[in-house]
C-alpha cells in the first residue's frame, strides 16, 4: 500500500488538491527552460551527463584459503572387484552437508574416486580404486568446502589417511560407496548461489553405479529414488516439438543407466487412425478478394521448386545470406549458447556445410551474385539441432564458375574426410549426383535443371524437391496462404521466410510426431555406448581399450548395441555410435527414415494426449508465418529490418491477452536517443482497462479510484545514468562486481540499497483523456493514505520546471520507527506536463522527460496500420546502459558455468588422455552430439585439483575475473555489434469481413548495427 501511495499519491501544494496545476495549462513551447524540438518529428538530441567514472570490477584470480593439514582416520576396507576405503575427517572439518558446496581431490592414488557422506556428525570420504591400481601404501589428497561468509570463497584442508583400517573388510562398504556416488552424480547436492543444470550422463552414472552395487541388476535391490527432474519419458512429451530435450534425455538414461528398455509393443494400430487437430482451413479465397490490391503480390520464382509443406527462406542476393550467416556465427548462435542453461554447441553451420559439401569462402562472398542470382533453403521438419534435411536451391547466372566452386569444396572435403565416393540415382528424368563418405559427415545429393542446381543433405528431400518441379507434388508457389500473404504486405526484400499450413500441418501430424518420439528412444539408445565409455573412464583411470573390454567391465550389455526395434549399433570407444538412425553428432533426417505405417498402443494414446494439448491452446486455424529482411546503410552503421506476420491471431493465448490491453488504438513514437523505452496503446474499451477499474473501486472501497483519467498511452522506461551500474554493483553477486559497501548488513544494507534505488533513472508516463477525473482520483488516493498511514507519506511542490510544478511524494522524516531513515533515501517525484503525467525517482530524471514530452518527442496518437506497442533501446559504447548490459548478460553466461564445467569434467574423467581442445570437442561430438563451452564461448577446458579450469574464467575453487566484456567473447561481439533496437507490434484486422473477424499479429524489427 506504501508503494502505490507514493506512486498515486496526488499532486498538491502543501496539504490542498486544488493546488494541483491543471493538465495541459500551458501549450508545447511556452517554456521557461530547455528548448523546443525543431518538429515534433526530430526531438532534440539528449546530453548525457558526465557522471564520472563507473565501478571496476574485481579482476585476477581468487585463491582458496589453505588450512592445516589434516590426518584422516581409516575407518573400513573392502575389496570387491576394487578396493574400498572410508576415511573419517577430525571434527575440525564442519559436517558434509550437501546443502553447502564441497569438492574432494584424492592425489594418491591418482586414479581413486571418492564421495563425500555424512555420518554421526562428521564427515567421511568414500573412496574407490580400481583393481589395477593395487591397494595404495597411502591416500592423500584435499578436501575443498566453502565458507559461511557472503563471497562464497573456498577453503582447502589438505589430508592424509594411512595405517590399517580399523573394519579391514566392511561387506557394506562397496555399497555405500556406490549410493554415494550415485547421489553426487545426480545432482541432489544443492548450490544455493549457483544455477546448474544436470548432465543426462549423471542419471546414466547414477543408475549404472547402483544397480551394479545393489544386485538391481541381476534383478535383486530396491528402487533408486525419484530424479532430480519430473519424469518426461511419457511419449506424449516426447512428441513436443519445443520441448526440453535435455530434461528428456535425463529421464531416459535414468532408465537406462538402470538397465530399464521398455519394449515399445507390437505396432498393431494404422497410423491412418490416428486422428490429427481438427483445426479449419482460412477462406483464402475470400480474404485475398477482400485486399486492397489482390493481384499485388510481389512475385516468389523460387517458391515454385519448393514443396509446398516445406519451410522456405529466399535471398535475392547471396552475399546477404552469407553476411546473416557471419553475423549468426559471430554473435547470434554464440551468444544463445552461452546464455543457454547447459553452456554447449552443437556445431551446426560446420555440420550442416560438411553434409551439403558447401563452404562459406571469400570468392563466394566477392563473386557470388555474379554467379548465383537468387538462393532459397529448404527443409521438412524443424529439428535442425537433432538432424534435419536441408536443401539448398540456386538460380544460376553463370553455371561454369558455379560447378567449378562446388567442385574445389569437395575436394577439400575430401582431403578432410576419408573415403568419400561419388555415385549417382537416377529419379525420374533426373540424375542425383551424390557424393558421401561412410560415416554420414559429407551426405552431398546435387542435381542440375536447367539455370537451377538443387543441392541437398539428404536424398528424401532432393527427390521431394525434384517431384515438386516434375508437379507430382504441391508446389509452395500454388498455395493460397502463400498468395495472400505476399499480397496482403506487398514489396520486394532481400530476405523473405515462408512457414505454410501445410508445414505446421505436417509438423503436428501424427506421421512426424510418432517418427520424432521414435527418434528420441533412438538417440537414448545411440549415447549409451559413449556414456558406458565414459564411465568405465571414470571408475577405471583410462578409456577403454575397445568394446569387448567395455562389455566385459559389466559397464555396457551386448544388447545395448541393438535399438530396441531391432536396427545394429556400430561402436568403437573413441567415436561415436552410429545407427540407420545416425549418430548423436546428428541424426538422421525423418525424411530419409522409412515412414511409420502401424503404430503401437501407447503410440496412439500419446498421439492423442498431444493433441488435446495443442488444440486446448491453439483453438481455431494453423497459422502462416511470413518473415521479410532486409539490411540497409552503409557498413559500420548498418541496420537490419526484420518484419514478421503472424496470421490469424490465435483466440484464447497470450497473444489474445495482450490484444486485450491495446484494443484498436494505434500509437506513433518518435525514436529516442537515450536509454531504454516501451509504449503501450491503451484500448478505450479494453476488457483490462475494464477489470482494472473494478478491482480499483472493490479494493479501496472507494469508487472514484480508477482509470477513467487515462488516455491513449502508457510509457515506461529508463535513461542511460551510472544509478544502473551504482545498483547493479550493490544487488549483483554473480558478475564479478566489488560492492564498496559490502560490509553492510541488516537496517544498514536496506538504506543503502535504498538509496541506489531512489537515484535509479527510470520512469513512467501516461496520457491524460481527463484531468479532472484524475484529480478526483488522486485525492480519493491521498485520503486513504491518510487513513492507512497517517503521519507516514509527505508529499507537496518541490520545485519548477518550465513552469511546470514538480511533486514530490516520500517518506515523512518524522515518520516513526525506521521508517523515517528512509525520507532522504527515495521519493517519488511526478509532474502533470501537457497531457501526459510523468513519474521518476530522481527529478533530473523527470525533467529530462518533460522536454521530451513537451517538445514533440513523446507518443501520440497513430494511424491504421500503425504500431500499438513500441520498444526503443540505444547503447552507447561504455556508456552505463552499455556497461550494465554487458555485465549483466556476462553474469547469466556465468550462471551457465556449472554445467559447462561439469560436461567438460565428464569427459576429461571419462578419458584422461583427453589434452588438447580439439580432442575435447570431438569428443563430445561423438558421444554427447555436443562439446562444452565457457561464459566466453572457448573450450579450453582442464583438469586441475580444484575440478575443471579455463584460462579466462578458472574454476569453481579457484574462479578468475577477466575485465568484462572478454575481448574475443560473444558477449564483446554482441556489444559491439548491437547499437540500437526498435520493435513494434500490432494486431492488425485482416480486410475480409469475417465471423469471427480474422486479425494477425505483426511484429517490426529495427537493429542498428555497429563495426564489426
Amino acid at each position: 500500500m506504501l508503494v502505490a501511495a507514493l506512486l498515486l499519491a496526488p499532486a498538491c501544494k502543501g496539504d490542498s488538491p486544488a493546488e494541483t496545476p491543471p493538465a495541459g495549462s500551458q501549450t508545447p513551447g511556452e517554456t521557461d527552460g530547455g528548448a523546443p524540438g525543431d518538429s515534433p518529428d526530430e526531438p532534440p538530441k539528449v546530453a548525457i551527463p558526465d557522471e564520472g567514472p563507473l565501478p571496476k570490477l574485481r579482476t585476477g584470480p581468487r585463491e582458496p584459503q589453505t588450512s592445516t593439514a589434516v590426518v584422516a582416520e581409516m575407518l573400513a576396507h573392502a575389496e570387491d572387484g576394487a578396493h574400498y576405503y572410508a576415511v573419517a575427517f577430525p571434527n575440525t572439518i564442519p559436517a558434509f552437508d550437501r546443502g553447502q558446496a564441497s569438492r574432494l581431490h584424492i592425489d594418491k592414488p591418482a586414479v581413486a574416486l571418492g564421495a563425500l557422506v555424512e555420518s554421526g556428525g562428521a564427515t567421511q570420504a568414500l573412496i574407490r580404486v580400481p583393481a589395477s591400481a593395487g591397494p595404495p601404501a597411502e591416500i592423500a589428497g584435499t578436501l575443498y568446502v566453502v565458507g559461511t561468509s557472503g563471497d562464497h570463497a573456498w577453503t582447502a584442508v589438505p589430508f592424509t589417511a594411512e595405517g590399517a583400517a580399523k573394519d579391514p573388510s566392511n561387506a557394506e562398504l562397496p555399497r555405500r560407496w556406490g549410493e554415494a556416488f550415485a547421489e553426487e552424480r545426480r545432482g541432489n547436492r544443492v548450490r544455493w548461489w549457483l544455477d546448474r543444470s544436470s548432465h543426462p550422463w549423471n542419471e546414466f552414472a547414477a543408475g549404472r553405479v547402483w544397480s551394479a552395487v545393489t544386485g538391481a541388476s541381476k534383478g535383486g535391490g530396491a528402487a533408486l529414488t525419484t530424479p532430480t527432474r519430473p519424469r518426461r519419458t511419457e511419449l506424449s512429451e516426447l512428441m513436443h516439438t519445443t520441448t526440453a530435450a535435455t530434461s528428456m534425455q535425463e529421464a531416459l538414461q535414468h532408465d537406462r543407466g538402470l538397465r530399464l528398455r521398455a519394449k515399445p509393443g507390437p505396432a498393431t494400430v494404422p497410423l491412418a487412425e490416428l486422428e490429427g487437430p481438427a483445426l479449419e482451413e482460412h477462406p483464402w479465397a475470400e480474404m485475398t478478394a477482400a485486399l486492397p490490391n489482390p493481384t499485388g503480390a510481389s512475385p516468389e520464382p523460387l517458391a515454385q521448386v519448393a514443396p509446398a509443406d516445406f519451410w522456405y527462406v529466399r535471398f535475392d542476393d547471396i552475399r546477404v545470406f552469407l553476411q546473416v550467416l557471419d553475423e549468426a556465427d559471430t554473435w547470434i548462435t554464440p551468444v544463445a549458447h552461452v546464455m543457454e542453461e547447459r553452456g554447449e554447441v552443437r556445431g551446426l553451420a560446420k555440420r550442416y556445410q560438411a553434409q551439403l559439401g558447401l563452404r562459406r569462402t571469400g570468392l563466394a562472398k566477392k563473386l557470388g551474385h555474379t554467379v548465383v542470382e537468387r538462393i532459397a533453403v529448404v527443409g521438412s521438419d524443424p529439428y535442425l539441432r537433432e538432424g534435419s534435411d536441408v536443401t539448398f536451391v540456386f538460380a544460376l547466372a553463370n553455371q561454369t564458375v558455379f560447378d567449378t566452386e562446388l567442385a574445389r569444396h569437395m575436394s577439400a572435403y575430401e582431403s578432410e574426410v576419408p573415403g568419400i565416393t561419388e555415385s549417382s540415382i537416377v529419379h525420374g528424368a533426373h540424375t542425383i549426383t551424390v557424393h558421401r563418405d561412410p560415416t554420414g559427415v559429407v551426405r552431398q545429393h546435387r542435381a542440375q535443371l536447367d539455370k537451377i542446381a538443387i543441392v541437398s543433405n539428404s536424398e528424401g528431400a532432393i527427390r521431394a524437391v525434384l517431384d515438386t518441379v516434375d508437379g507430382k507434388r504441391p508446389r509452395l508457389s500454388d498455395e493460397p496462404d502463400l498468395g495472400y500473404m505476399l499480397a496482403r504486405d506487398p514489396g520486394e526484400h532481400e530476405g523473405f521466410a515462408f512457414l505454410s499450413d501445410g508445414f505446421i500441418a505436417k509438423v503436428v501430424g501424427a506421421e512426424q510426431k510418432v517418427l520424432a518420439s521414435r527418434r528420441q528412444r533412438a538417440l537414448a539408445d545411440l549415447l549409451t555406448p559413449g556414456y558406458s565409455a565414459l564411465l568405465y573412464g571414470w571408475l577405471e583411470g583410462k578409456a577403454p581399450a575397445d568394446t569387448e573390454t567395455l562389455i566385459a567391465s559389466g559397464l555396457l550389455d551386448r544388447d545395448e548395441l541393438t535399438h530396441t526395434g531391432g536396427e545394429t549399433i556400430a561402436f568403437t570407444p573413441g567415436s561415436g555410435a552410429r545407427s540407420s538412425w545416425g549418430s548423436p553428432a546428428a541424426l538422421t533426417p525423418m525424411i530419409d527414415l522409412p515412414p511409420p505405417t502401424m503404430v503401437t498402443e501407447a503410440e496412439k494414446t500419446a498421439y492423442a494426449a498431444f493433441i488435446r494439448g495443442y488444440q486446448d491452446y491453439w483453438r481455431s486455424f494453423i497459422d502462416p508465418v511470413a518473415v521479410r529482411l532486409d539490411l540497409e546503410g552503409e557498413p559500420g552503421a548498418e541496420e537490419a529490418v526484420v518484419d514478421v506476420r503472424v496470421l490469424p491471431l490465435i483466440s484464447g493465448t497470450d497473444y489474445g491477452d495482450i490484444e486485450e490491453i491495446v484494443g484498436t488504438e494505434r500509437i506513433e513514437v518518435p525514436a529516442i536517443d537515450d536509454g531504454l523505452q516501451m509504449v503501450w496503446a491503451v484500448g478505450k474499451e479494453s476488457s483490462v482497462r475494464r477489470d482494472l477499474d473494478r478491482a480499483a473501486s472493490s479494493l479501496t472501497g472507494n469508487k472514484d479510484i480508477g482509470l477513467g483519467w487515462l488516455g491513449d498511452w502508457v510509457m515506461v522506461g529508463s535513461l542511460d545514468r551510472r544509478a544502473v551500474v551504482d545498483l547493479l554493483v550493490e544487488v549483483d553477486e554473480d558478475i564479478q562486481l566489488l560492492r564498496p559497501d559490502s560490509d553492510k548488513e541488516g537496517d544498514d544494507r536496506d538504506l543503502e540499497i535504498a538509496r541506489k534505488v531512489g537515484k535509479l533513472p527510470v520512469y513512467a508516463a501516461a496520457h491524460v483523456r481527463n484531468p479532472t477525473s484524475l484529480i478526483v482520483v488522486l485525492t480519493a488516493i491521498r485520503g486513504m493514505v491518510n487513513e492507512v498511514a497517517p503521519g507516514m507519506v509527505q508529499w507537496g511542490e518541490d520545485s519548477r520546471y518550465r513552469d511546470f510544478a514538480i511533486v514530490r511524494v516520500g517518506i515523512d522524516p518524522k515518520a516513526p520507527g525506521e521508517f523515517g531513515g528512509f525520507a532522504e533515501a527515495i521519493a517519488l517525484y511526478y509532474v502533470q506536463a501537457g497531457e501526459a503525467i510523468v513519474f521518476a525517482l530522481d527529478p533530473k530524471v523527470l525533467e529530462a522527460l518533460v522536454d521530451r514530452i513537451v517538445d514533440g518527442g513523446g507518443p501520440r496518437p497513430g494511424v491504421e496500420g500503425g504500431p500499438q506497442f513500441v520498444v526503443d533501446a540505444r547503447l552507447a559504447k561504455e556508456r552505463a546502459s552499455w556497461t550494465a548490459a554487458a555485465w549483466a548478460l556476462q553474469g547469466q553466461a556465468n550462471r551457465s558455468q556449472g554445467s559447462s564445467r561439469a560436461a567438460a569434467e565428464i569427459l576429461l574423467r571419462g578419458d584422461p588422455s583427453l589434452s588438447t581442445r580439439e580432442q575435447l570437442v570431438e569428443r563430445g561430438l561423438a558421444y554427447f552430439g555436443s562439446y562444452p563451452v565457457s561464459a566466453s564461448g572457448g573450450s579450453d577446458f582442464e583438469m586441475t585439483a580444484a575440478g575443471v579450469s579455463d584460462p579466462i574464467h578458472g574454476s569453481e575453487v579457484v574462479p578468475s575475473f577477466p575485465e568484462l566484456p572478454v575481448a574475443g567473447s560473444p558477449i564483446d561481439a554482441l556489444m559491439q555489434r548491437l547499437v540500437g533496437v526498435q520493435a513494434s507490434v500490432a494486431f492488425d484486422r485482416e480486410p475480409a469481413k469475417l465471423d469471427p473477424p480474422a486479425r494477425s499479429l505483426h511484429t517490426h524489427f529495427r537493429v542498428q548495427l555497429g563495426n564489426r
